[in-house]
């Protein structure tokens, strides 16, 4: 209990950079919270340096809560943020290109190869091998097609 009543303002720095430091080893925002309350609890102690050590553990605990709240209210969002939206969602990525069948579209279904995957293909019409295809849209892993046409695009 001496430890407790002979805390300063230099404890809190200490813990507050330690925290900051985990932090940034990939907690995720997680003690972001607890890091900025604890250096600000070093700024209160350093103006108030008399402060009980209880009064200390209170303030941490409330600035602790206060500081995580505000941190997932409002900047957590923001880490969200990307310039590639689409990038771990492939099926999603693949809409608007324009691919060859690999086998004939007979009773509305076919294949494609992307890369280096195969993909199960559905389209309204029945198409040949080699016809080049649009990908409109996605459901599951099967890709929904139109057969692709030069003359409608140069003329948009």
């Amino acid at each position: 209990m001496e430890f407790l009543s002979s805390l300063q303002s230099w404890h809190w720095l200490a813990l507050g950079l330690l925290i900051l430091i985990l932090e940034m080893l990939g907690a995720g925002g997680f003690l972001l919270g607890l890091g900025v309350a604890s250096l600000s609890l070093a700024l209160v102690t350093a103006i108030f340096p008399d402060l009980a050590w209880y009064w200390q553990f209170i303030g941490f605990a409330l600035l602790s809560v206060v500081f995580t709240l505000v941190y997932w209210k409002k900047f957590r969002k923001f880490n969200e943020q990307t310039e590639q939206p689409m990038l771990n969602e492939r099926v999603q990525r693949l809409i608007g290109r324009r691919v060859s069948l690999i086998t004939p579209l007979t009773n509305g279904s076919g294949k494609v190869q992307i890369e280096d995957a195969l993909w199960s293909v559905v389209c309204e019409q029945d198409l040949e091998q080699g016809s080049i295809v649009t990908i409109v849209s996605a459901e599951g892993a099967t890709l929904h097609v139109e057969p692709y046409n030069k003359q409608a695009e140069s003329h948009a």
